[in-house]
């Protein structure tokens, strides 16, 4: 019988034996490693939304806010709110719309980045990574020629020093700070 903190342990830091479903947002029914993709595609999508109605609520001449803008001397702000509630009416049309294109697109969108993301790391492992290591290798194999030659001169003095009876105290390369 194992003791009751390793029990403890492999209860809260191990995954649990049988799969759990992913957990889900409750309103919109998306597993919670979709929602940043989700609401952020919402958003994108709410924004374009907007700046086409906009575009279209402005060039519509029939519309009710238009005969307050066409009169001479009404400040913007009387018309504004008529403006407003003419995009807002039409979005509310499309926002259900917007919300089930999001939940359709989220996890194929997922799935492309992280397909996108695995091609990128074997990109980079086939031609990057080669290019760093034959460059770390050079700079192996320079600094191995210095330091080869640095002992060459080092045992080059000494025995220089030997055959000429002289005491060598020099310390070698490799106990040079």
């Amino acid at each position: 019988m194992l003791p009751a903190w390793i029990r403890w342990i492999a209860r809260t830091l191990l995954p649990p034996a049988t799969p759990q479903l992913e957990e889900r947002e409750s309103i919109w029914s998306i597993s919670r490693k979709d929602a940043r993709t989700f609401f952020r595609l919402v958003s994108l999508l709410w924004l374009a939304a907007i700046i086409y109605l906009c575009r279209q609520a402005a060039q519509d001449p029939m519309a009710e806010w238009n005969a307050a803008a066409a009169a001479p001397g009404t400040p913007w702000h009387q018309y504004a709110g008529d403006f407003i509630i003419a995009v807002l009416r039409e979005l509310n049309l499309i926002a259900i719309g917007i919300a089930i294109i999001a939940m359709l697109l989220t996890r194929p969108l997922n799935i492309a980045g992280e397909l996108l993301m695995t091609l990128y790391q074997a990109m980079v492992n086939r031609f990057v990574m080669p290019v760093i290591e034959a460059h770390k290798d050079a700079g192996r194999a320079e600094g191995r020629a210095t330091e080869r030659a640095e002992w060459e001169q080092w045992l080059k003095r000494r025995t220089e020093a030997e055959a000429r009876g002289q005491p060598f105290d020099e310390p070698p390369p490799s106990q040079r700070p």
